[in-house]
């Protein structure tokens, strides 16, 4: 695979992002276990094997899907994600918690979170096939968008039902201490797998732009995003 390799620096400080943010994690849990909290840990957990369990059986899968790496790459990414949303929502419902998925029920939850996804996803693959990203920054990256959807969006949106923390300033505190560790096993099948198949065929010519800005690139689907999910909320209000 034709990566940029990642600096023993970068590697560091995505472990012990990873060890950090789950053992908080954890130890939050047990301090106050509720089904909400066993929900988070257990979905977190299961998201992070997943993509685990893509990089031991990636010499199965990974040379089918090489002769159409981009379309492949980015149908992998789309994929994961749903996968991804859906164990959130399966664990949520086993475990009788509420509010950690977009929705109780999976097909209105996948309408939610599913445009942000392909967009998302769609442009990474774009950005990543020229850019090369090492794979401890593929994962930095998918937390940053996370950040972007669940910590901005996320919020934006419970302003409708009155519990937005967005101007808590504790709220982001935690966010870049803890929640965003969190983050990076959540997003990591959706951008790092698809970096793998990326990365068996020749990168495309890089633009004249910084690198961070095309990395960043992802984040302004959050605009359009935003309007669609406040327009979905309301819509799905006069429904019910």
């Amino acid at each position: 695979m034709e990566n940029h390799q990642s600096s023993p620096w970068s590697r560091r400080l995505v472990a012990f992002g990873l060890v950090w943010g789950i053992l908080a994690l954890i130890v939050t849990t047990v301090a106050e276990l509720t089904p909400r909290s066993l929900t988070l840990l257990i979905s977190i957990l299961v998201s992070g094997l997943y993509t685990l369990s893509l990089y031991v059986t990636r010499h199965s899968w990974l040379p089918p899907l090489a002769g159409r790496p981009l379309r492949n790459a980015t149908l992998l990414g789309i994929v994961n994600a749903a996968m991804v949303e859906t164990v959130f929502l399966v664990l949520e419902r086993v475990l009788g918690a509420e509010g950690v998925a977009a929705h109780p029920n999976l097909l209105i939850d996948l309408l939610i979170t599913m445009p942000w996804y392909v967009l998302m996803v769609r442009t990474f693959v774009q950005v990543q096939n020229r850019r090369r990203f090492s794979q401890a920054t593929v994962l930095l990256l998918g937390a940053v968008y996370e950040t972007g959807a669940d910590g901005v969006v996320g919020q934006v949106a419970g302003t409708i039902f009155g519990k937005s923390q967005l101007l808590n300033p504790g709220y982001w505190v935690l966010l870049a201490l803890f929640a965003f560790r969190q983050f990076i096993p959540v997003y990591s099948s959706m951008v790092l797998p698809p970096a793998w198949l990326i990365g068996t065929v020749p990168p495309s010519p890089q633009l004249s732009r910084a690198a961070w800005r095309d990395a960043l690139r992802p984040l302004i689907w959050l605009i359009p995003f935003i309007i669609y999910v406040l327009a979905l909320i309301v819509l799905l209000g006069l429904a019910s």
